[in-house]
């Protein structure tokens, strides 16, 4: 295999900052989307997936229910009322809970909102209720964490705005003097709240049941920047195999290459041209890891990073990639396949 491909999880949607600098070494994500998007006219396609670095899937895809799933989704992220509230924390809650935990009110809300009719009839309905289910967890998941950093990123403008106010009052402003991406993203990260390891869990556990009812492709390289679900699975896998994961490379990512999605792709085309033959090297030595390859590839992938993006200003995560020799990612969550024998962990 020539190309390294990764499926993404936990599932939400590439559209955070923070992600994009890993697509400077994957040749494609594939994303599992808990609904399948409207073919709306005059609606802009993601520019990820027309430039081809992501690949969407929707398991079991909700057809004719689509818009009714839609029209929820738009209703828990305009209204800002306690309905809405108690909608989150019932559907997060209910994905965890034992079935005889949920009581009769509770179950009856959740009844309504995934559209069954009490209690479900058969494995099929009670299977159908549980994708409606996951699916929620990771909509209303991406709904919160695209307004929390849409709100970072509006406070760290009015701070800047504030600074050059003062400065300019001062008379110490500097016409020349532009922020570095890395300090931009400093500023968002310190407005950022880290989820909890329950949220987390939530969520790893919502997209799990999308991806075991899903036709995957197989990836030997599973990738998450959520370091807590990372663990999650690393901890699975040595409670299966009574064997530490082990880290076979660290390979060195800017920290941001640009808050637009059209400045982030452009940045990653070019660079991704001048670093195919390195990409191919690399994705090939972690099909057969040699410590000894691996450390000078990691080295050259180094250099080849700081030429095009240079520290100062653009800062660096490390992607942190683990062999699961024993059992691949996929066996940890229920599938019969052994896919996903590397794990990815942008720290």
């Amino acid at each position: 295999m020539n190309s390294l491909e990764a499926i993404y999880f936990p599932g939400t949607a590439i559209y955070s900052a923070r992600q994009f600098p890993v697509f400077l070494l994957l040749e494609k994500a594939h994303l599992l989307r808990p609904v399948e998007l409207p073919d709306t006219p005059g609606d802009s396609p993601d520019i990820f997936i027309t430039s081809g670095l992501c690949q969407e899937y929707t398991p079991c895809p909700l057809g004719d229910n689509r818009d009714r799933f839609l029209r929820l989704i738009k209703d828990i992220r305009e209204r800002k009322d306690d309905y809405a509230a108690q909608l989150s924390a019932l559907t997060i809650a209910s994905l965890s809970a034992k079935k005889s935990s949920i009581d009769d009110t509770t179950r009856g809300i959740i009844s309504s909102l995934l559209g069954s009719h009490g209690v479900a009839t058969s494995p099929e309905v009670e299977q159908d209720d549980q994708l409606w289910q996951a699916r929620l967890v990771l909509k209303i998941a991406e709904i919160l964490d695209q307004e929390e950093e849409e709100v970072a990123v509006q406070m760290a403008m009015l701070e800047d705005q504030e600074q050059d106010l003062f400065k300019e009052l001062q008379g110490e402003l500097d016409d020349e003097e532009d922020e570095s991406l890395l300090d931009e993203l400093r500023q968002v990260q310190d407005r950022i709240a880290r989820p909890t390891a329950t949220t987390v869990k939530n969520r790893l556990n919502g997209w799990s049941k999308l991806y075991r009812a899903a036709v995957e492709p197989e990836c030997r390289l599973w990738l998450t920047h959520l370091e807590e679900a990372a663990d999650i699975l690393l901890e699975k896998y040595e409670n299966a195999t009574k064997l530490p994961a082990k880290g076979i490379a660290e390979l060195e990512l800017p920290a941001n290459i640009g808050w637009s999605r059209e400045d982030a792709v452009e940045s990653m085309l070019n660079f991704r041209k001048t670093s195919a033959e390195l990409r191919t090297e690399i994705s090939a030595a972690l099909s057969k890891p040699n410590e000894d390859i691996l450390h000078d590839l990691c080295h050259r992938w180094s250099q080849a990073v700081d030429a095009a993006f240079p520290s100062e200003q653009y800062g660096r995560t490390t992607l942190v990639i683990y062999q699961l020799p024993s059992t691949g990612c996929s066996s940890l969550l229920g599938k019969t396949n052994d896919s996903g024998q590397l794990l990815g962990v942008v720290r």
